[in-house]
């Protein structure tokens, strides 16, 4: 007691009313952390193992959803679908959308040239829908779902520029999760599609699912007889030749109109190849006889089989196998790591079954990379601070406990995750332990590099604990007067560097609805948190623990060296 009076007393000169009245309110608990020393530690020990066991049900995604006022919907009409038919469809949907409360316009693309970057076909549109300042996107997602699942044969899909043409860049598909299903064998591929399909189209956080399997057109097959061929001498090239022309055209010559040039293309007027018997009624010229006679003729009938049959409109490959992909997409109150899960539950028994093998990609696939990259870093920066403490403090103990800051700072930083993504924190808890539902909050990449932000910030804290204790107890003070005199003289420097950093980190947090701060928020957010809580628990459980690994109470002095340790 009188060591620590002393120490207030000495520490108190010029101090003003708020910085008095900070130094009388922690003295007590000060006082109480040193005699309950090993309930203190015990306490933060289970603290931080509660938090890691909250961590544990948190879900994952690659990057925060982004708040771009804008939404893409695509609408998928039958394959074969004219442009005209699509556009009149196209146009009926725009109708609909325009009039949903919050849109403020639409804009429609249907099909994309063959040249183009992403090409598409004409029964595939793409809508803009612009949003009105204000609105949220998940305002308007329940009315655009309800306009694509009242048009029977079409498929939709939901998503923004910015996420879709990301998703694209990583899997192909504008989805967040893109099921790979590789098989050699079409009818057994396209099977297991369909079963992943209507797997995954029962599971509540899927939204857009979307089979891009090679989807099935009507298609006119010539089979060539090559022994009727022979008859007429023809060839199966000779023939496949004079089909090509008479319906695709050849070019007969080149028409110049100033600095323009156009191909003079000639083939059969389109009254003559409308039908499938007018394609058996096409007429094959032989090679011509000696003497320049003209040849043998012959319709396509007599040396081809035609007809009508179902194939596929493309096979898709990827390193040589073929493959079919089911894409979906993460649908409101979910997150992109459970919802893979929940696929990989569903999708390995069917794919197993049929003998193929899976690929799971999109988002979640970036999600990982970027996820064991980060814990690779985090990992190398706790070693690297661990080294530069030990070369600070000239021994492993105190730098060990110098790093006790970096659980105290994971406690925050997922409590904030915590109640900044829950719907209703009350309601939330009550679900955690099975009362209601439980919507996991979701942890993105933008989370992790904060809590590898936080491990640089919450270490000097300690740093600015432990070398005070160190260089009081060399001075010659007793332990428990270098830690009461010590944790006093350094409650304002921390609390100023804390409060500073709190009042650069609170407009990032505040801005995280708004367009660009989607990704700084929850880095400030996990950063606010770790750093609150690492502050205050660091001024009450270093202290104990500094106690605890010097042995208070076992004599007069204890002088952290390696020396002195051992």
């Amino acid at each position: 007691a009188a060591g620590a009076g002393s120490a207030g007393g000495g520490a108190g000169h010029g101090d003003g009313f708020l910085v008095r009245w900070l130094k009388a309110a922690y003295a007590p608990a000060l006082a109480a952390a040193l005699r309950r020393r090993w309930v203190v530690v015990a306490a933060a020990v289970g603290l931080t193992g509660a938090s890691l066991l909250l961590a544990s049900t948190f879900g994952t995604e690659f990057l925060p959803r982004f708040n771009e006022g804008t939404i893409t919907v695509f609408v998928n009409a039958p394959p074969g679908t004219s442009l005209a038919e699509s556009d009149r469809l196209g146009r009926a949907v725009d109708a609909k959308l325009v009039a949903l409360p919050g849109v403020r316009g639409v804009v429609r693309r249907t099909g994309r040239a063959e040249r183009d970057t992403h090409a598409e076909p004409p029964s595939r549109s793409e809508i803009e829908v612009s949003l009105l300042p204000g609105v949220r996107r998940d305002d308007v997602l329940p009315g655009i779902d309800a306009i694509l699942g009242a048009i029977p044969g079409v498929t939709g899909e939901t998503g923004q520029p910015i996420e879709h043409r990301l998703s694209h860049v990583l899997s192909g598909t504008p989805a967040a999760v893109a099921v790979n299903v590789y098989g050699d064998d079409l009818p057994t591929l396209r099977q297991a599609a369909r079963e992943v399909e209507a797997a995954m189209k029962e599971l509540p956080g899927a939204r857009d699912v979307q089979g891009n399997r090679e989807a099935m057109i009507q298609s006119l097959p010539i089979r060539y007889r090559h022994e009727d061929l022979a008859r007429f001498g023809l060839t199966p090239a000779d023939a496949a030749a004079q089909v090509q022309a008479a319906l695709a055209g050849v070019v007969a010559a080149e028409v110049n109109d100033g600095p323009r040039r156009y191909d003079l293309v000639v083939r059969l007027h389109p009254d003559e190849r409308q039908t499938v018997d007018d394609v058996r009624a096409l007429i094959l010229r032989g090679p011509a006889g000696p003497g320049g006679a003209g040849g043998a003729h012959a319709r396509l009938a007599d040396v081809a089989d035609v007809g009508r049959e179902e194939t596929a409109m493309a096979v898709q490959r990827e390193n040589g196998r073929r493959k079919a992909v089911v894409s979906a997409n993460v649908a409101a109150g979910h997150n992109l790591g459970h919802l893979v899960e929940q696929v990989r539950a569903k999708v390995d028994p069917i794919v197993a079954r049929h003998k193929l093998s899976a690929a799971y990609g999109g988002q979640f696939e970036a999600q990982q990379s970027a996820a064991r990259t980060i814990y690779g870093i985090g990992a190398g920066v706790v070693v690297v601070i661990l080294g530069l403490l030990y070369a600070a403090l000239k021994t492993w103990r105190a730098a060990l406990l110098v790093m006790v800051n970096l659980p105290l700072a994971l406690v925050g930083g997922i409590a904030a995750v915590y109640l900044t993504e829950s719907p209703g924190v009350w309601r939330n808890t009550l679900g955690l332990f099975g009362v209601g539902r439980y919507q996991a909050p979701v942890l993105s990449i933008a989370s992790l590099v904060g809590f590898v932000t936080l491990f640089g910030i919450a270490v000097r804290n300690g740093i600015l604990l432990v070398d005070h204790y160190a260089g009081l107890t060399r001075a010659g003070e007793p332990l428990r007067t270098a830690i009461v005199r010590g944790s006093t003289e350094r409650l304002v420097p921390i609390l100023m560097t804390a409060l500073a950093a709190v009042l650069g980190l609170v407009p990032l947090a505040l801005a995280g609805h708004e367009p660009g701060g989607e990704l700084l928020a929850p880095l400030a957010i996990v950063v606010l948190g770790g750093l609150v809580t690492s502050t205050f628990l660091n001024l009450i459980v270093v202290p104990a623990g500094y106690a605890i690994v010097f042995r208070l109470g076992r004599g007069e002095r204890a002088v952290p060296t390696e020396a002195a340790a051992s």
